[in-house]
């Protein structure tokens, strides 16, 4: 039914007129090469062989086709906007993954480009190739809640956070996220919900990370930090099955900085969409295992050097204890 709606909008949009000497191409066949590019990310020139419709018009459509993409699946990615859809999530992350007051796993990854014309090392990450950041926040089942898409791979991690809608939202408070609440009946401390960020996140009322530096095996510190990577596993399996359904990631992206948000933006639509079910879910998890040193083309960001608040390393020793206990 999507892809009938998604037809249905391309042909008011791309639709062509027939001429005397051939007829304009098909919304169909748009949608069919844009797909086939996303999932191979074969080079234009390739495809024009396959599908013969040449590279030039390839190179127009492709990024209409994505901007449709994601004008139709639009509510297939949407951060909750009040507290009973938070809890959801929350409830999702304590059933499946066993850390409470979690409203999301939090990440971003460098996506490599062709360098911008003009641009010098504006898009020159600290791995020594052009990048835009995809900064990725999840659920427990790893469909993406949120996703900002272009900001330069120059910027430090703790540019790209602060410079997101979403960090703006949530210094505002304008997310709707539930008031912080114990962690069990007989506690009087107040925990807030957080989303579980790596080293990389500042610790704050509404991200939480782990500790830093080296843990003693069997301390309270190495046992809360086991527990909350357990908990990001989402969104380190969000990324990995991303990449493995659409290959396209996993090379240079040979179009503009703009043309290539585009295409990342629709692949992120496409990923929530494909694993609206069950059962694809349960596929994705046998066939598309992860492992950080796969896919050179997506890293993790650098350690986050910022001094975290007094009151959240409180509470995050409460929580520390309460896994110990509990």
């Amino acid at each position: 039914m999507i892809l009938t709606i998604c037809l249905s909008k391309l042909h008011q949009k791309l639709k062509k007129m027939d001429t005397n000497m051939r007829p304009s191409l098909s919304p169909r066949d748009m949608l069919i090469v844009t797909l086939r590019y996303l999932a191979t990310g074969d080079q234009y020139k390739s495809l024009e062989y396959a599908f013969r419709i040449f590279a030039q018009a390839i190179s127009k459509f492709v990024p209409q086709v994505c901007d449709c993409l994601v004008e139709v699946l639009r509510n297939y990615v949407k951060l909750p906007t009040n507290s009973d859809e938070w809890m959801k999530i929350v409830q999702g992350f304590e059933e499946k993954w066993n850390f409470p007051h979690t409203l999301g796993a939090i990440d971003g990854k460098h996506v490599m480009i062709k360098a911008p014309p003009h641009s010098g090392t504006d898009y020159f990450n600290y791995r020594r190739f052009f990048s835009v950041v995809f900064l990725g926040v999840v659920d427990s089942n790893s469909n993406f809640i949120y996703a900002d898409v272009g900001s330069k791979g120059r910027i430090s991690d703790r540019g790209v956070f602060r410079n997101s809608v979403l960090y703006k939202k949530l210094e505002r408070n304008e997310c709707g996220i539930p008031s912080p609440a114990p962690l069990y009946q007989a506690s009087r401390i107040l925990v807030p919900y957080m989303f579980l960020g790596d080293k990389a996140f500042p610790l704050t009322h509404y991200c939480l990370r782990p500790f830093s530096g080296l843990t003693e095996r069997g301390s309270v510190q190495r046992i809360f930090n086991m527990r909350h990577s357990i908990a990001r596993r989402p969104v380190e399996m969000a990324y990995g099955i991303h990449s493995g359904r659409f290959r396209v990631l996993r090379k240079p992206i040979e179009l503009s900085e703009e043309n290539a948000k585009k295409v990342i933006m629709a692949t992120i639509y496409l990923h929530n969409f494909k694993r609206r079910d069950e059962n694809t879910r349960n596929q994705d998890a046998n066939q598309f295992i992860y492992r950080q040193d796969d896919n050179p083309n997506m890293l993790r960001f650098n350690a986050n050097r910022s001094r975290p608040n007094f009151n959240m390393m409180e509470i995050r020793m409460h929580m520390a204890n309460y896994f110990v206990n509990n």
